[in-house]
């Protein structure tokens, strides 16, 4: 497994990963050129050796039985007409948990499943949704494409 599997199975952001992996905290991985391989337990994740001193870690240490819900929202299709292009608004979301991301065009890794409940909606109105267990990564959290913003929650993105 490579870093950003490992880095959204796990939970924390792939920077934080590859300090883990640089002290040799990340059990049994093994760093192939400029690549790491990251081995997986039988729980289907990458054991992270907890550290003697200093706050306890906040990884995940199994899979997560909740799925990402993807979610295309109407009302902002809607609100979005006639304006211009730096006005738009993002109207794809991801839910997962209690945290909501924003984009435009997302990439889905891995399979997924499409539902439709017209009489049991979900929670945030819903009809129509995605859901999946695989990593979702944002292809462009901006209108115009701008590499430096692309894989940005569009929260983050100061305006």
């Amino acid at each position: 497994m490579r870093t950003r599997e490992a880095s959204f199975l796990l939970g924390i952001s792939r920077q934080r990963l590859l300090v883990l992996l640089a002290q040799g905290r990340v059990k049994g991985a093994d760093k192939k050129g400029r690549f790491w391989e990251i081995p997986v337990s039988s729980s289907g994740m990458p054991v992270i050796i907890p550290a003697r001193r200093g706050p306890k870690g906040i990884w995940h240490k199994q899979e997560t039985s909740v799925p990402q819900m993807i979610h295309v929202n109407q009302s902002k299709i809607k609100s979005n007409q006639g304006k211009p292009p730096e006005e738009l608004e993002p109207v794809v979301s991801v839910k997962h948990n209690d945290r909501n991301d924003y984009g435009y065009d997302l990439y889905i890794s891995g399979p997924c499943h499409i539902v439709y409940r017209p009489y049991n909606p979900a929670k945030c109105g819903a009809h129509l949704w995605i859901n999946t267990y695989d990593p979702v990564q944002f292809v462009d959290t901006q209108f115009n494409l701008d590499p430096a913003t692309a894989r940005q929650a569009y929260k983050q993105i100061k305006r």
